[in-house]
C-alpha cells in the first residue's frame, strides 16, 4: 500500500523518485499544502478552503493524547472561510478505503477527536469540525449570524465536502463508502445531513439528537433548575435525595419486565407518583417533603405555561441518578444556549435562566429554530439516495428527552407511509437505562459502526444488536453545563474483550424490547424479543 501510494503521489504531483525510490506517505502528506493543492482547495465551490498544516503522526499518537491503538496517520488541519475549522486524519498504510465523519458535542468549539477514534482504529479516514468557532460555551453565538448558520448546518455539510476532497487527493482515489457517526449535537448534525443533504453520506448513525436545539434548554434543563429553586435561590431538592427517589421508582416498576435488575426496559410504562414517598408524621430518612415531591413531579411532567399546557417532555422515570447537575440554582448564570442562540437578536448579556417567559418566549424561538432544529420528517430524498439511518437514544437521558426521538421516529413512519416503508432504511433504538449517548446501568456500549457496515455493505438490517455493560465506568459526558469533555477513546472499541464487560443483552428496534426468559441474566441468550 505504501508503494502504491507513493506512485500515485508521484504521478499526481510530479514528485520525482530518487535513486529508484518511490515518494513516501510523508511526501504525500506534505503535498497537501503545495501551491497546486492550495489553489485547488481555495476553488472548491461554496467552500473556500485553506490547509494550515499536514504532517505525519506516528502510531499511537493523536496530537494531544497518546493511544497505542491508533495507526500512523496524515493529520491535516485547515479551515473553510470564514472560520469553520476541520481536522482530517488518514491512515498512511492501512486505509480500509472508507470515510467516516464524527460529530461534536454541546457548543462544539473543538474537534473531540476521541469520539471518532473507534472508526480510526478500524483504519477509516476520519474528519471532525469545530462547527465554526473555538473554545467552550456559547458566547460565540451572541448576535453572530454567520456563526449561527455555520453551527446550524453549513459547517457540517461543507466539512464533509472538503474532507472527501482531501481524502481523494491524498490517496489518489475517493473513498468507497461515506459514513457519519455522532451523538448529542453530533446526533443533530446527523439528522441535518439526512434531512437537508441526503447525498452526503450513505450511512448515518445519529445518537440522542437535539431535535429542538433552541427549546431543549429552557423546556428541559432550565425547567429542572427553575423548578428546584426556592425564593431565596436555595435548592429545594438536593443530590442526596436522588437515591431515595430512584430506589422508589425501581421498587415500583423494575420487575414489570420480568426481572428485578435495576433497569427499566420501558420507562414510559412506569407511572410512579412521587407523592408516595412524602414523609408522614414523625417519619424521617427515606422520604421527601411535599415541596421536594412537587419538584420531582414537575421534572417528570416537563415544562408548562401558565395555562398548564405541556410544552415539552420531562425527564424519564429511572433517570434520577443523572439529575444532580440540573438541580443547582443559577441566579447569576444565564443559559446562553437560549440567550445567545435562541433569540434574534440575542438576549441581553445579563439574561438568566429565570428570565425565560413560558407564555411569551416559545414563539420567539421560532425565528432561529428554522435554522437549527432538524424536525422535517420527510426523508424521501435520503431514502431515494439509498441512505440508511440508525437513530438511537438512551432511555435514561437527562440532557435530551428520548421521547423526542420516539416522536420524530413515529412522525417519519407516518410521513413515509408506515413501518413497511420505513424499516428498510430507518431504525430507532432506545437502549434501556442508558444515559446521554453512553454509559448507565443498562450498559451503553454498542457497536454502531458494525451495525451500519452490515446494513449497507452486506444488506443485513439491524434486527438485534448487543448492549455491553463495561465493568468500569464511562467518563462523564457533562458534569457541568460548560464541560462537555471526557475521553471515550477506549470505551467504544469492538469486538469487546470479555474481561472488559460483566454482562451483555440484546437490543431490538423500537418498539420491541428484550424480555427476560430464563438462564443467566448476564447473557444475551437469556432474553427474548417482546412488544409492549
Amino acid at each position: 500500500m505504501r508503494v502504491l501510494l507513493g506512485l500515485l503521489i508521484g504521478v499526481i504531483f510530479g514528485i520525482p523518485a530518487a535513486s529508484g525510490q518511490t515518494p513516501s506517505p510523508e511526501a504525500a502528506c506534505r503535498a497537501l499544502t503545495s501551491p497546486e493543492n492550495a489553489a485547488k482547495f481555495a476553488a472548491l465551490p461554496d467552500a473556500v478552503t485553506t490547509i494550515n498544516s499536514a504532517r505525519i503522526v506516528a502510531v499511537g499518537g493523536r496530537g494531544t493524547v497518546a493511544d497505542d491503538d491508533l495507526p500512523e496517520i496524515c493529520r491535516v488541519e485547515g479551515y473553510i472561510t470564514p472560520t469553520v475549522g476541520f481536522l482530517v486524519r488518514m491512515p498512511t498504510t492501512s486505509w480500509n478505503g472508507k470515510f467516516m465523519m464524527g460529530g461534536c458535542g454541546g457548543p462544539c468549539g473543538n474537534y473531540l477527536e476521541d469520539r471518532i477514534d473507534p472508526a480510526l482504529v478500524r483504519n477509516y479516514a476520519v474528519v471532525t469540525t469545530d462547527m465554526g468557532h473555538k473554545g467552550v460555551g456559547w458566547a460565540w453565538a451572541y448576535n453572530n449570524v454567520q456563526g449561527q448558520i455555520d453551527f446550524a448546518y453549513r459547517a457540517t455539510h461543507l466539512t464533509a465536502v472538503v474532507a472527501k476532497e482531501v481524502i481523494a487527493t491524498f490517496y489518489g482515489r475517493p473513498a468507497t463508502r461515506n459514513y457519519y457517526l455522532g451523538c448529542s449535537t453530533g446526533g443533530r448534525q446527523g439528522m441535518i445531513l439526512a434531512q437537508r443533504f441526503p447525498t452526503d453520506f450513505e450511512g448515518i448513525v445519529a445518537g440522542a439528537p437535539v431535535f429542538n436545539q433552541l427549546g431543549d434548554s429552557p423546556y428541559f434543563l432550565d425547567w429542572a433548575v427553575k423548578s428546584n429553586t426556592a425564593p431565596d435561590f436555595q435548592p429545594i431538592l438536593t443530590p442526596e435525595h436522588l437515591p431515595i427517589v430512584h430506589q422508589a421508582v425501581l421498587a415500583a416498576c423494575d420487575a414489570k419486565d420480568g426481572l428485578a435488575d435495576g433497569i427499566l426496559q420501558n420507562p414510559l410504562a412506569c407511572a410512579w407518583d412521587p407523592k408516595e414517598i412524602i414523609c408522614k408524621s414523625g417519619q424521617s430518612g427515606a422520604c421527601l417533603t411535599a415541596a421536594q415531591a412537587d419538584v420531582v413531579r414537575k421534572i417528570y411532567d416537563g415544562a408548562r405555561n401558565s395555562k398548564g399546557e405541556q410544552l415539552y417532555w420531562g425527564m424519564p422515570r429511572g433517570s434520577e441518578d443523572q439529575w444532580a447537575v440540573w438541580l443547582r440554582p443559577r441566579p447569576n448564570q444565564g443559559t446562553s444556549i437560549t440567550a445567545h442562540l435562541g433569540f434574534a437578536p440575542s438576549a441581553p448579556l445579563d439574561w438568566t435562566v429565570y428570565d425565560f417567559d413560558y407564555d411569551r418566549d416559545p414563539a420567539r424561538l421560532a425565528m432561529n429554530s428554522v435554522l437549527q432544529s432538524p424536525l422535517n420528517p420527510d426523508l424521501t430524498a435520503f431514502k431515494k439516495a439509498g441512505g440508511r439511518l440508525i437513530l438511537f437514544h438512551g432511555a435514561n437521558d437527562s440532557s435530551i428527552p428520548y421521547e423526542a426521538s420516539i416522536d420524530y421516529y413515529e412522525r417519519v413512519v407516518k410521513t413515509m407511509g408506515g413501518r413497511k416503508e420505513t424499516d428498510p432504511f430507518f431504525r430507532l433504538f432506545a437502549p434501556p437505562a442508558m444515559n446521554h449517548c453512553r454509559g448507565g446501568d443498562g450498559g451503553g456500549a454498542i457497536d454502531w459502526i458494525t451495525a451500519l457496515e452490515n446494513w449497507i455493505e452486506k444488506g443485513e438490517a439491524p434486527e438485534a444488536l448487543l448492549v455491553y455493560h463495561p465493568n468500569k465506568p464511562y467518563p462523564s459526558v457533562a458534569r457541568d453545563i460548560t464541560d462537555y469533555g471526557g475521553s471515550y477513546s477506549k470505551y467504544d472499541r469492538f469486538p469487546m474483550n470479555e474481561a472488559d464487560y460483566d454482562r451483555v443483552r440484546p437490543l431490538y428496534p423500537y418498539p420491541a424490547y428484550a424480555k427476560y426468559a430464563k438462564g443467566d441474566p448476564a447473557k444475551a441468550s437469556s432474553y427474548s424479543r417482546a412488544m409492549p
